[in-house]
């Protein structure tokens, strides 16, 4: 009888241990990743409705691998979109060089040349960046750009030193099924608060639910006018994550956004929805 409760108290220990995860990531030197972005989006302002979509594909090679950090390098292999903004129809493929000819070409091709290299410790935190070329302001094409494509900002952002990398999901300790944990991002201009939530733990993945709330503010100079932006967004969605390596696996999300832009004094008001599902996979 205590040999069959041994046994069975064992079992029970398994199943439980079996439930836990830690945010602990496994990278190998010389691992290769390319994370792909599909954004679908619909956008309703004083210049009408417009949507389209935009593809971001960006490869990462791990240069080197410590026992509590990894060295990464990004390199942007691919900026595609199709959009409709009023009548007007915007096409680019940064893979056909004519197309980067065009009034959006310079900015894309910025984004293309960028391969920073930056630095993360054990749970995907940022803790170094070193870019491959002298830093650059962004250009007022860029600038334009972003206002005008929701969602072109995450295709010309860089790492930043103290940021969580795309990499950072779980928190720096164990945890199970229905376990909650909170990140937020408080800089100049950006201010949000993520609330995630263990949804299950598999023989293989991790699977996230997340909520974000949060704003942002800027001022800049866009072809000699003062441009401020304000802007309030909530977002919620599904992280899959590779329960071996702790390394994100997909990540879908719902972004709504309300956007406030003053040009010169003229005030304009929009709101955005982004669906997006973004995949890494090994290469």
């Amino acid at each position: 009888m205590q040999r069959v409760f041994l046994l069975f108290f064992s079992a029970v220990s398994l199943s439980v241990s079996a439930q836990k995860a830690t945010g602990k990531l496994s990278f190998a030197k010389g691992q290769k990743l390319e994370v792909v972005t599909n954004l679908n989006i619909t956008a309703q302002s004083m210049m009408g409705p417009s949507s389209g979509t935009i593809t971001i594909a960006d490869s990462y090679v791990v240069n080197d691998a410590a026992a509590d950090s990894y060295t990464l390098v990004k390199t942007p292999k691919q900026v595609k979109m199709n959009f409709s903004v009023g009548s007007q129809e915007i096409k680019l493929d940064s893979e056909n060089p004519k197309d980067l000819e065009g009034p959006l070409g310079q900015p894309v091709k910025e984004i293309m040349r960028q391969q920073p290299e930056f630095t993360i410790d054990a749970s995907g935190k940022i803790i170094a960046v070193k870019s491959t070329e002298k830093k650059k302001e962004k250009s007022d094409g860029n600038n334009m750009m972003a206002m005008m494509l929701p969602g072109m900002d995450f295709a010309s952002g860089l790492p930043k030193e103290g940021a969580p990398s795309l990499f950072q999901v779980l928190p720096d300790r164990e945890v199970g099924i229905g376990d909650t944990w909170k990140d937020s991002v408080n800089e100049e201009g950006n201010n949000y608060m993520s609330v995630y939530k263990i949804k299950d733990i598999t023989a293989n993945e991790i699977i996230v639910d997340f909520e974000t709330e949060g704003t942002t503010a800027t001022s800049q100079e866009t072809m000699g006018m003062k441009v401020e932006v304000n802007a309030a967004s909530k977002i919620t969605g599904t992280i899959l994550i590779d329960k071996a390596t702790g390394i994100i696996k997909q990540k879908t999300a719902t972004n709504n956004t309300e956007t406030s832009v003053n040009l010169a004094g003229r005030e304009m008001t929009s709101t955005n929805k982004i669906t997006s599902v973004m995949n890494v996979n090994s290469l």
